[in-house]
C-alpha cells in the first residue's frame, strides 16, 4: 500500500506514526515545502521572544524519518493533486502515485488586502523561515506594529515587549482577543498592556501602510490617524493551504470537508489539521478550528482509517490558551459571540486579579473563560468534552466560589 501525506507538521506527523503501527509494510511519503525537521508552530512565538533557543523548537531528531521507515520529500511544495489518476504533483513536475492521501497542508497568513502588504518591512508569523527574518529587521528600539489582537497578535506582542521594542496593537474589534473574551476578561488584558507601555487602537481599520523609500514606515487607519512604525506584523488570521485541489471539488474557501473518519468526499482522501472542517464538538457545526492538539487528535483518526481501522473523530471542542505579561488567559467551548439560550455565570475576583466566566446551556457546561486563575482548566474541558449535565456532578459549578477540585470531594 502506498501512503502519501500532504504536511510534517501536527496532523500529518500524528497520521504517520499512527499508519505505521497498523501497516509495517506500506510506503509512507510524506511531503513538505519546508526544508526543516517537523517543528512546534506553537513555539514560534517563544523562539521570537528568546524564551527558548532554536533547537528546542524541533519536534523530531534528525534520523527520525529513517528510524520510522517513512520517505521525506522536504522542500517540494505540491501544485496538484489528480484524485482519478491517484497522483500528487510537486513544482518540478515530480508525480508521486498513492494508495491513500492525506491532505495535512496546513494553512498561511490571511492580509487584510490592503495597499502596501508587498513593502519591505511587513511581516507574517507562520513558519519557521519567519523568525530571522523578522529578526534581521529588528533593530534596538525599533517600533512595530502589530495588526491583529488574536491569541498570535497577542503572543507577538508579549514576545517584542519581552525584546525591548515599542509596540502599537491595531485591533478592528471593540476589546481583544474578541472571539474569545466578554468585555470584563479583556479588560484585564487592555489594563496589562496599558502596563507594559503598548499602544492600542481599538475599533481601528487599517487602509493602507505608510511607504518611505520603498519600505513599510507605518498605517493609515481608517478614520485618517496615522501610526508610525518602522515595521509592520500581520496577524490578520489564516487561510486554508488547498490551492492545489483547484478544480478537484475537495476544497471550498473554508477548507476540506470531511466526515467522522476524516475521509473526504473521495474515498481514497483523506484531510486533518488547520486545512480541513471537522464537526465542533457541542454544536456540531463544522468549522476551521486551528489548534494544534484537535491537528494531532484528526492526524492520528485520519492515520488509523488510512490502515482500515476505522476509528471515528467525535469532533473538536475549542480551546485557547495566551499569556501576555504574565497575566493568563485559558478558555474553550463555546465564547462570546455565542448565540442566545445561554446561562451564563461570572465570578470576578479583583483582589486576586482573576476572573471567571462560565457558559450553560440545557444543564450542561459549554463554554469556560479563565482569566489570572487558570489551573483547573483542563477539569472544565473534561466536563464540556464528556457532556456531563450539571446534575450529575458532585458539586455545581455555577455555585459562587466553586472550585474543580470539589468534584474528587
Amino acid at each position: 500500500m502506498r501512503h502519501v501525506i500532504i504536511g510534517t507538521s501536527a496532523a500529518g506527523l500524528a497520521a504517520a506514526e499512527v499508519l505505521r503501527a497498523w501497516d509495517r509494510e506500506g510506503s509512507i511519503t510524506l511531503i513538505s515545502e519546508e526544508e526543516h525537521l517537523p517543528y512546534s508552530r506553537p513555539l514560534l512565538t517563544y523562539l521570537l521572544g528568546r524564551e527558548i533557543s532554536r533547537d528546542r523548537i524541533f519536534l523530531k531528531p534528525a534520523d527520525y524519518f529513517a528510524t520510522w521507515g517513512f520517505t521525506p520529500l522536504l522542500g517540494e511544495a505540491v501544485v496538484r493533486v489528480d484524485p482519478g489518476a491517484r497522483t500528487v504533483e510537486l513544482t518540478g513536475g515530480t508525480k508521486v502515485s498513492f494508495d491513500r492521501l492525506l491532505i495535512a497542508s496546513g494553512a498561511n497568513p490571511r492580509l487584510p488586502g490592503i495597499p502596501g502588504e508587498d513593502l519591505a518591512g511587513v511581516f507574517t508569523l507562520r513558519h519557521l523561515r519567519d523568525v530571522p527574518r523578522l529578526e534581521m529587521s529588528l533593530s534596538p528600539g525599533a517600533r512595530v506594529a502589530v495588526v491583529g489582537a488574536g491569541p498570535v497578535g497577542l503572543k507577538v506582542v508579549d514576545a517584542l515587549v519581552r525584546r525591548g521594542h515599542q509596540v502599537a496593537l491595531i485591533e478592528v474589534a471593540p476589546r481583544v482577543l474578541p472571539l474569545l473574551l466578554d468585555n470584563v476578561a479583556a479588560g484585564f488584558f487592555h489594563r496589562r498592556l496599558a502596563d507594559l507601555g503598548v499602544e492600542l487602537f481599538l475599533e481601528a481599520r487599517p487602509t493602507a501602510i505608510l511607504e518611505k523609500t520603498g519600505r513599510a514606515r507605518g498605517l493609515v487607519l481608517a478614520d485618517g490617524r496615522k501610526v508610525p512604525a518602522d515595521l509592520v506584523l500581520m496577524a490578520t488570521g489564516v487561510r486554508p493551504r488547498t490551492e492545489f485541489l483547484d478544480g478537484t471539488g475537495l476544497a471550498g474557501p473554508a477548507g476540506i470537508a470531511v466526515d467522522q473518519f476524516q475521509q473526504t468526499k473521495c474515498p481514497l482522501i483523506y484531510a486533518a489539521g488547520d486545512c480541513a472542517l471537522p464537526r465542533h464538538v457541542l454544536t456540531r457545526e463544522p468549522g476551521a478550528y486551528q489548534i494544534w492538539p484537535a491537528a494531532v487528535a484528526q492526524g492520528r483518526v485520519a492515520g488509523a482509517n488510512m490502515a482500515g481501522a476505522w476509528r471515528r473523530y467525535e469532533g473538536v471542542l475549542p480551546q485557547n490558551s495566551v499569556s501576555l505579561g504574565g497575566l493568563k488567559v485559558i478558555s474553550g467551548g463555546l465564547g462570546p459571540a455565542a448565540g442566545e439560550g445561554l446561562e451564563i455565570v461570572r465570578e470576578l475576583d479583583e483582589r486576586r486579579g482573576a476572573y471567571r466566566r462560565l457558559a450553560f446551556q440545557e444543564g450542561r457546561l459549554v463554554g469556560v473563560t479563565l482569566v489570572g486563575q487558570v489551573e483547573q482548566a483542563g477539569i472544565y474541558f473534561q466536563i464540556m468534552a464528556q457532556k456531563l449535565p450539571v446534575r450529575a456532578l458532585p458539586a455545581d459549578p455555577r455555585g459562587s466560589g466553586f472550585h474543580p477540585g470539589r468534584l474528587w470531594g
